[in-house]
């Protein structure tokens, strides 16, 4: 049987233990890290990335580390070399493929977001790298969006009406035609460096051209993804805006203007 004093002694430990116990600072959970300033330079602004996107994820692994470990996380050593970034915007999480640090500012989002965003990618599939294909979305004012692959392709360097054909660029398409019908009229000679021209310059400015008719026609680019099919991205915008829509569309028709209200409200 312990006297009262031995007693006292111990009550007298314990409570000195538990008030240094309440000294220490408590361990901070780990966070996200948030876009809260865009360069416009900067690759974040040219990937079309917002205020308020939540870094999630490179290559598949949860990133939580603070800005100075994201900048070294995306400075690769090969200049071919790419990283899949995970994006959060809103509850909607995407993918960007990027060269190099994403530039721009951060700061660390709130506990309880950064805990709803991971318990969300849980759930959501990454694959290796190489399955993904970098796009770009680019939307008008009615929200009509035109979907193209950013990754270079063979074909207008063989076929270049073929291609344009297929990107649905008609009003080049017609004067390609033209160019050659006038040509093989003239000369075979002339026909074959018309022929060779409109290969080298559509299969190089590929990308650029499909941008400068995106613009053309009142189209601004709106977002960037990686992805491995069109399928996936029109799904990620749909997603992001319920109204948007697509000339040939894998998702369906877009939402109704009331349903788009109802749920605002």
């Amino acid at each position: 049987m312990q006297s009262p004093e031995y007693e006292s002694d111990s009550v007298s430990d314990n409570i000195r233990t538990l008030d240094v116990e309440a000294d220490k600072p408590a361990a901070r959970v780990a966070s996200l890290l948030r876009l809260n300033g865009l360069g416009s330079l900067s690759r974040a602004n040219g990937l079309r990335l917002k205020n308020g996107d939540v870094i999630v994820a490179i290559n598949g692994q949860i990133f939580n580390g603070n800005e100075n470990d994201f900048v070294e996380a995306l400075t690769l050593d090969n200049a071919d070399a790419r990283a899949l970034v995970t994006v959060s915007r809103g509850i909607v999480l995407f993918d960007v493929l990027t060269a190099g640090p994403l530039g721009g500012s951060y700061e660390f989002t709130e506990v309880e977001l950064a805990n709803d965003i991971a318990e969300a990618f849980e759930t959501y599939q990454v694959d290796a790298i190489d399955n993904y294909e970098p796009y770009e979305v680019m939307r008008n004012s009615t929200r009509d969006c035109l979907v193209f692959s950013a990754k270079p392709g063979q074909l207008p360097y063989v076929f270049p009406a073929v291609w344009l054909m297929h990107n649905r660029i008609w009003e080049p398409m017609f004067a390609v035609i033209a160019a050659y019908a006038f040509s093989i009229v003239v000369h075979p000679l002339l026909f074959a460096l018309i022929y060779v021209l409109t290969c080298v310059y559509f299969g190089r400015g590929q990308v650029g051209i499909l941008r400068s008719y995106g613009l053309f026609h009142e189209h601004n680019l709106w977002l960037c993804v990686a992805a491995r099919s069109v399928e996936q991205v029109q799904t990620i915008c749909r997603q992001i805006d319920p109204r948007c829509n697509f000339r040939f569309s894998h998702v369906g028709p877009p939402a109704p203007a009331e349903a788009e209200e109802q749920s605002a409200d």
